[in-house]
């Protein structure tokens, strides 16, 4: 799932901080009647409304004491929904939510403490990013469902013409092979970039940095939400892309997943969910034009990536939470009709996502008919889980503000770093 555009969250925070009693799901009557749950969600077309609504009805087909009925939002609507609902005493007894926000629902105590054991299970069988992504300090919210790490794609037939004949493995040979490739017109406007270091959305420079501070070995947040990326990898981190702004090889005007497509980007540090969209829009181009590999650091055999994710959790005032965990469990851990792997596995990986349980994970990479496909998963296991404390968000549009005026303005990393970790405020 690509993360989109702003989502409003300094209004939702605020709703948050006032949500009133929920009713959750229904009840037809006394004890023993048929229990209707709740689940809200951004599945709301194509692959994934279909998966999730598959296993819903074999669900509902199989338990009619226990009736799960899906609420389908679009993803940039999805916060405000659950926040405005919450508050209405409407909210969802199961929703699904970006690993971000998890710092806000829970100090809101939207999202409920899982149950030991089903805890247990999550930590013991789901692989350290997907787990990372979806836990707020000590505290996991959920089963972990989505699971995306950025990679390095890259135009074989560009970096070919340009006489490199392998991906890079350095930040030295990135940055050699961003300036061989790029192309200027007669008023040096960019005709094909040479390396994108944005993404679509808000915020829309912080996970490439931060998967370039990762290979660095550097950190975003600490524990307590205290700026960690002020300090020598997060200043190697900005000049590297600095150095490339200040040589036009970069420039965050131009959109990556608008002119990769056609050729005017040689190499984008991405997320894996890119792979689909690229399918779709190049067709036969794909598998002749895209390749994709690890995102290099500074020194021979470093690489870094950032993951994020997505993951279903119970609602804390919801009525029925007994029985919506007993159906995130199912969910999350029946087998897919071919036995080797999880329905739920198989949802995401048909979807070109990461499935996050370890066991799925290792099953795929068997026989990933994609070699492209590789590296994505291999990200997963190195990869810096996106913070989600509270302050998280505040804290990652600061750092945002601070690439931005590097890439755009030519401001000093070491400057801009200083003004960014001061704007970040741990709560």
């Amino acid at each position: 799932m690509r993360i989109s555009r702003g989502l409003g969250l300094a209004v939702a925070a605020g709703l948050l901080a006032t949500v009133a009693a929920c009713g959750g799901g229904s009840s037809s009557g006394g004890g023993g009647d048929k229990v209707e749950l709740t689940l809200l969600s951004h599945y709301s077309d194509g692959p994934s409304k279909e998966g999730l609504d598959k296993m819903i009805q074999e669900w509902n087909k199989d338990n009619p004491k226990i009736q799960v009925k899906a609420q389908v939002v679009k993803f940039d609507d999805l916060l405000t929904t659950m926040t405005v609902r919450q508050t209405g005493g409407r909210g969802a007894d199961i929703v699904s939510a970006y690993g971000l926000w998890g710092g806000q629902l829970m100090k809101a105590n939207v999202v409920a403490k899982v149950p030991d054991d089903i805890a247990k299970k999550i930590k013991a069988e789901y692989s350290p990013a997907a787990l990372g992504a979806v836990t707020t300090g000590d505290t996991l919210l959920g089963y972990p469902t989505e699971l995306n790490t950025y990679v390095l794609f890259y135009n074989k037939k560009i970096l070919a013409a340009a006489g490199i004949t392998k991906p890079p493995t350095t930040w030295a040979e990135l940055a050699d092979a961003a300036k061989k490739t790029v192309k200027r017109d007669a008023k040096g406007n960019i005709q094909v970039e040479g390396l994108s270091l944005i993404q679509d959305g808000d915020n829309k420079s912080v996970h490439p940095f931060l998967s370039l501070l990762n290979s660095a070995g550097g950190k975003f947040l600490g524990p307590d939400g205290s700026p960690q990326f002020d300090n020598d990898q997060g200043k190697a981190a900005l000049k590297f892309e600095a150095d490339l702004a200040a040589a036009k090889a970069t420039n965050p005007s131009i959109s990556p997943t608008k002119q990769f497509r056609s050729g005017g980007v040689a190499m984008a540090i991405q997320a894996g969910w890119w792979i689909g969209s690229l399918k779709t829009q190049m067709k036969d181009k794909y598998g002749t034009d895209v390749g994709v590999a690890a995102i290099p650091g500074p020194t021979p055999g470093s690489k870094g990536s950032l993951a994020y994710g997505f993951f279903m959790g119970v609602n804390e005032r919801s009525k029925h939470a007994a029985e919506a965990w007993k159906f995130l469990t199912w969910m999350n851990e029946h087998k897919a009709s071919s036995g080797n792997v999880t329905e739920t596995g198989k949802w995401l990986a048909d979807q070109g996502l990461i499935p996050p349980r370890t066991a799925d994970q290792e099953e795929y990479k068997k026989s990933l008919a994609d070699p492209n496909m590789a590296p994505i998963y291999e990200a997963a296991t190195y990869a810096m889980a996106e913070p989600n404390q509270p302050g998280a968000y505040e804290a990652k549009t600061a750092l945002h503000n601070a690439i931005m005026g590097v890439l755009t303005n030519g401001a000093s990393p070491d400057d801009a770093l200083a003004q960014a970790a001061k704007a970040v405020k741990p709560q």
